[in-house]
């Protein structure tokens, strides 16, 4: 789960001067992004880290939602309304009628249809039949017969009458469409947003050939593709596009042939605008002024998992002092193994997803950590036996659980020997923290155990519910189930945000507040960083770029 690095770089002109000079910019708003090529624009095989294509995805089609980073909301985007019925199970989208498939021939644009509800229904059904590109990721799982129909390929024949009654999505009329779910979710909306969801023109999308064929392409989103070609990409801006426009950019330029190795001189010399990069690279341009470096919170967490079927380690307690002993700061400042950069965890689910709680965390307090080992009864760390630690054969991993020992062994007065590093495979990790709890003689798990968990949607309930609930919790430490769970299915029910908020705040307090319980600990989340022009402006934070909100101030 660990992330790759990924570099955008964006190249704008713009008068005037400043400590990284901006070139001389043009009577239009032009930019220039750069990044790796995408092997195709197939929306149903994306990886939840491929950002190159998520960003192209994000601008060239229409979803029936969007995600607004800056304001944490969704927004309606091609859904002018919806509706869900009582039992949370129907979902219908009322959609636009003015946003429009756009193709460019001879550098010219037209308009070639609207985009309806039957293209909705035309990619999902495409996303789900195993004989054309399928989906990694477990989101579209959720509508009804969508993962019984993708993986019914030697069971049974899959025709156009079987994707019609099995999977449960359908056009009620041009402008209206209708999910059915397998149960009921509130965070549908945040899935609607997400490129696997986006509407696909079936004319241009044939057979099992990714999408798009070549350069035969029809566009839905604010910008269209001018010209494309092994090295770039030229949009501008979709001159049928109806919603309104918050930036004001007019064209954009997306250069494939422009590498991380460059990317601190291209900046310097004021080509480039902005631009995810590692942090060797931020570095060195943070240090000339370190206002041009943003770094925020990344997807991808680190923790500690305890396997609550050893007695000493089911007392919260104990499991209290154990987070209260670690030095996030410390651990994440010395993570330093290639061009990964941590930043310190003392809650679960990052600040910038739909629903975050606002629920500090329990924080670094060993005077605290001290007193509660002597309650649980294990002061000294007086343990009824060694205490493994398991982690995969790498070596960020295991530089983090090496810390967090010697954490323990200072802050709380463990002697040597009282932790046992075991190197496993990744996937015995992974059967570690995802194994059910009865286990027989032969076969039992590491009391401790170190894993990274990344969400598949930007939502809280992709973060904490997915990963901890004590039924379907992906991370199975063995907990009781207890009021935090109902917080859970009541935030997984209810479509009012606010509730949503509250009932994840109360429920990550329970887990990781200072009374937390801690059936794991949060230890370090990825950083992501990007280099940015002081010129440019209107960037969120997080989720994909949104080249229509920029706005490129000539001014600077």
């Amino acid at each position: 789960m660990i992330k790759r690095g990924i570099f955008i770089i964006l190249m704008c002109m713009v008068a005037g001067a400043s400590l990284w000079p901006a070139r001389a910019q043009e009577s239009n708003n032009s930019v220039v992004v750069a990044m790796q090529p995408p092997v195709d624009l197939e929306a149903a095989t994306i990886s939840r880290f491929d950002e190159n294509k998520r960003d192209l995805l994000e601008n060239l089609f229409v979803g029936l939602t969007r995600f607004n980073a800056s304001s944490g909301q969704i927004e309606p985007y091609l859904a002018k309304a919806w509706a869900v019925s009582a039992d949370g199970l129907t979902w219908t989208f009322n959609l636009r009628d003015d946003i429009q498939w756009v193709e460019v021939r001879g550098g010219e644009s037209s308009v070639v249809r609207p985009v309806v509800a039957g293209d909705v229904v035309f990619a999902i059904q495409r996303a789900c039949d195993p004989n054309r590109p399928s989906p990694v990721t477990s989101n579209m799982a959720i509508i009804v017969g969508c993962r019984e129909v993708a993986t019914a390929l030697n069971s049974w024949e899959i025709t156009q009458d079987v994707l019609d009654q099995r999977i449960g999505v359908k056009a009620l009329d041009d402008q209206t469409v209708e999910f059915k779910l397998l149960f009921p979710a509130a965070y549908f909306l945040t899935l609607t947003a997400l490129p696997e969801f986006r509407p696909l023109p079936a004319e241009r999308a044939i057979g099992n050939t990714p999408w798009p064929l070549g350069t035969d392409i029809l566009t839905s989103g604010a910008w269209v593709v001018k010209a494309w070609d092994a090295s770039q990409m030229s949009l501008e801006a979709n001159p049928f596009w109806p919603l309104e426009r918050t930036g004001n950019l007019d064209s954009v330029t997306v250069r494939f042939d422009v590498g991380p190795d460059v990317l601190a001189s291209q900046f310097s010399n004021g080509d480039v605008a902005i631009a995810r990069a590692d942090a060797l690279t931020t570095a060195s341009i943070g240090a000339t002024d370190a206002s041009l470096v943003k770094t925020t919170e990344g997807e991808t967490l680190t923790l500690l998992g305890f396997s609550l079927e050893y007695p000493d380690l089911n007392n919260p307690l104990l499991r209290r002092a154990l987070a209260l002993a670690i030095d996030h700061d410390y651990i994440a400042q010395n993570v330093v193994v290639g061009d990964a950069k941590f930043l310190a965890a003392t809650r679960f689910t990052p600040r910038n997803v739909i629903a975050a709680p606002s629920a500090p965390g329990a924080g670094f307090d060993p005077v605290a950590a001290q007193q509660l080992l002597a309650d649980s009864g294990h002061a000294g760390c007086a343990f009824s036996q060694r205490l493994s630690v398991a982690v995969e054969n790498d070596a960020i991993a295991t530089l983090i659980a090496q810390l967090t020992i010697q954490q323990w062994q200072i802050n709380l007065g463990c002697p040597d020997g009282t932790f046992e590093l075991v190197v496993l495979t990744r996937q015995e990790v992974v059967n570690d923290a995802h194994a059910n709890i009865d286990f027989s003689d032969e076969q039992t798990r590491h009391p401790i155990w170190l894993i990274t968990w990344s969400a598949d949607y930007p939502d809280a309930n992709a973060w904490t519910a997915d990963a901890l609930h004590c039924q379907f919790g992906y991370l199975r430490v063995g907990r009781a189930c207890d009021n935090t769970d109902t917080l859970f299915d009541q935030a997984g029910l209810n479509s009012d945000i606010r509730a949503r908020l509250d009932a994840y705040t109360r429920a990550e307090t329970d887990l990781f507040g200072p009374s937390g319980s801690f059936p794991v600990i949060p230890i370090i989340m990825t950083s992501q960083s990007r280099i940015q022009q002081k010129w440019l402006s209107g960037v969120a934070s997080y989720g994909p770029f949104q080249f229509d909100r920029w706005v490129a101030n000539q001014s600077e």
